[in-house]
């Protein structure tokens, strides 16, 4: 048995895999536009995949956001889940200038 998901973002999506689910909610809330945005329509998909595996069709953007956020209103420590962590996405490795040198 085998489904499609979708765990590519869109190259043009504002959507950070370091951002929380509280986050990306937030972010949304900030403008009502981006409620509908469909670049969002990818990682939006494969969040919702991940908390709920369907084979269902992707339904439109609004619906997915409503539904991530029924889902943390429930459980408020989803929110605090990495995107990238929800839908496998690894963290980026840490830029060379962001190591931090430490005396010994």
């Amino acid at each position: 048995m085998s489904r499609e998901t979708r765990h590519i973002v869109d190259p043009e999506s504002p959507v950070s895999f370091d951002w929380t689910l509280t986050e990306l909610l937030d972010w949304i809330a900030a403008a009502d536009a981006r409620c509908h945005d469909e670049r969002l329509l990818g990682a939006l998909d494969a969040i919702d995949r991940a908390l709920a595996p369907t084979t269902a069709p992707t339904p439109p953007a609004v619906v997915l956001v409503r539904a991530l956020a029924l889902r943390v209103a429930a459980d408020p420590s989803l929110g605090r889940r990495r995107l990238g962590d929800v839908i496998g996405q690894p963290a980026p490795a840490p830029a060379e200038s962001a190591r931090a040198l430490v005396a010994v």
